[in-house]
């Protein structure tokens, strides 16, 4: 497997996963036409792995090129974000789940076809992140625990 062939999607998970401030960021890129899709997952510690059909190696620093635009992304401290997985509810500052949908998608839309892309982000409880997945033309989903809920449209 070479590694330079996916120099821009590791750059752009990378420079994502810097802005973000997120725990985890996964991103399958899938173009759709058939072809393996390859999966790249980020730590929050940096620590990079890159999947492609059955084979896994971790990604050295060295290693990218120039990150694909990404949309703007303002994340809230973890303070600031709460959930009770059994109800539904959601503390958030005004907007702050929307930038963060919104950025999670734009990963995802950054390589078309069925790209998917999940970020982790820290609550104020440290064992309760809430995970936001993406792809382009469906709806957004947020997890927490092991509850999944649907982002109205209105979100993004």
């Amino acid at each position: 497997m070479s590694l330079d062939r996916h120099a821009e999607a590791i750059a752009t998970v990378r420079e994502f996963a810097a802005r973000s401030g997120a725990q985890r960021v996964v991103l399958l890129v899938d173009p759709g036409d058939g072809t393996t899709a390859t999966m790249l997952d980020c730590a929050a510690d940096g620590t990079l792995e890159l999947t492609e059909g059955e084979e896994t190696q971790p990604v050295p620093e060295t290693v990218g090129g120039a990150p694909r635009p990404l949309p703007q992304l303002r994340p809230p401290p973890a303070s600031a974000i709460a959930i009770d997985p059994d109800s539904g509810e959601l503390e958030a500052p005004l907007g702050a789940i929307a930038n963060l949908g919104r950025a999670v998608l734009g990963l995802a839309q950054a390589f078309g076809g069925r790209s998917v892309a999940t970020a982790d982000f820290a609550t104020r409880d440290p064992a309760m992140p809430i995970t936001i997945a993406a792809r382009e033309g469906e709806p957004l989903l947020l997890a927490a625990g092991d509850r999944r809920f649907v982002l109205p449209e209105g979100v993004v």
